[in-house]
C-alpha cells in the first residue's frame, strides 16, 4: 500500500498540465530512442485524442486537405474531428 501511495503522490495522469516528469520523459525519448529527424513528443490522454491529433497533423502536413482514408466500420474515437471521418 505504501508503494502505491508513493506513486500516486508523484503520478501525473493528465497531460493538459505540464509536469516535470513529462518533460523529462519527452527529453529521454527524443535523445535516447528517436532518430534525429524526430524531435517532437505529443502526450495524449486517450486513443480518441491521439487520433484527433494525428488527423490534425496530417491535415497540416498536407496543406489542409480533408481527404482521409478510413477503414469501413472502424471506430476512431469520439472527438468532433474523428467523428467527421468515422464511417
Amino acid at each position: 500500500v505504501r508503494a502505491v501511495q508513493e506513486q500516486v503522490a508523484i503520478l501525473n495522469t493528465n497531460t493538459r498540465y505540464l509536469h516535470p516528469h513529462m518533460v523529462q520523459l519527452a527529453e529521454q525519448l527524443v535523445t535516447r530512442h528517436f532518430p534525429p529527424n524526430l524531435c517532437k513528443v505529443f502526450f495524449c490522454n486517450s486513443g480518441s485524442e491521439a487520433n484527433d491529433l494525428a488527423l490534425r497533423l496530417a491535415r497540416a502536413y498536407s496543406g489542409g486537405s480533408n481527404n482521409t482514408i478510413v477503414v469501413q466500420g472502424a471506430y476512431h474515437g469520439h472527438t468532433l474531428g474523428v467523428l467527421e471521418i468515422s464511417p
